[in-house]
């Protein structure tokens, strides 16, 4: 993971650990490509997903029928927590995997040279995303969750096939998630890569259209302690 520099900050900074000698490279390069996105934009452009009490509380109500069901076989001290990394796993997924797309696109088509160690990292997340439909993660997962971050995988499977050229999205061929998936690549394809203002713009395209726009706001890039991470 990347830690962007803030202006009282004199470096960035990228931690790893337990990589495989095979992608390594590819990864730092990904990781740059964030740094270079968010780096490459004036310092009010520059925002970074937040979730407030109220936005938890609107995510709360939106799924509060699935999460009393499964209150029947899964006991309340551990629904809360697992409500935590349900709500904080879909935003991250949301608000990383456009970004993603770009970076491995500008990846794929400058740095030849990074291909072969970026088709490691992708089939891994590929891999890692089709695990998502297994029917244990589908039986104590709202099924808002569970569709919502499929769909989201679906996009990534659908982006990357056709960056790569490799079929990724045949796992997804019996499910309902294509049809909303390739609408959320079509958002990325129809539009020239512009950099970070636009993935907030794209970011928010895929919230409208998956109903999550009331589950986060935009805060700026300066105002987050620098001790973030540590």
């Amino acid at each position: 993971m990347v830690k962007i520099a803030r202006e009282n900050m004199p470096s960035h900074l990228i931690y790893y650990k337990n990589i495989s000698p095979g992608n390594i490279d590819h990864l730092i390069a990904h990781e740059c490509g964030h740094i270079y996105r968010m780096m490459s934009v004036p310092t009010e452009h520059r925002k970074i997903p937040a979730s407030s009490v109220g936005n938890r509380q609107i995510a709360i109500t939106k799924i509060e029928n699935e999460l009393h069901e499964l209150s029947k076989n899964i006991p309340i001290d551990k629904l809360n927590p697992l409500f935590e990394i349900w709500f904080n796993g879909i935003i991250k997924e949301l608000t990383n995997f456009p970004v993603d797309m770009r970076i491995e696109k500008w990846i794929f088509d400058n740095y030849p040279e990074l291909r072969k160690a970026q088709k490691i990292t992708i089939e891994k997340q590929i891999r890692e995303n089709v695990h998502a439909l297994s029917l244990d993660i589908k039986n104590m997962t709202p099924v808002f969750i569970y569709d919502t971050a499929n769909i989201m995988n679906y996009a990534f499977a659908l982006f990357m096939e056709s960056l790569v050229g490799k079929k990724y999205t045949s796992p997804y061929k019996r499910t309902n998630y294509p049809e909303v998936g390739s609408k959320l690549v079509k958002f990325l394809n129809d539009t020239k890569d512009e950099g970070y203002k636009q993935d907030i713009e794209i970011i928010n395209k895929w919230s409208n259209l998956l109903g999550l726009t009331d589950w986060f706001y935009w805060t700026d890039f300066e105002d987050v302690p620098v001790n973030y991470f540590d």
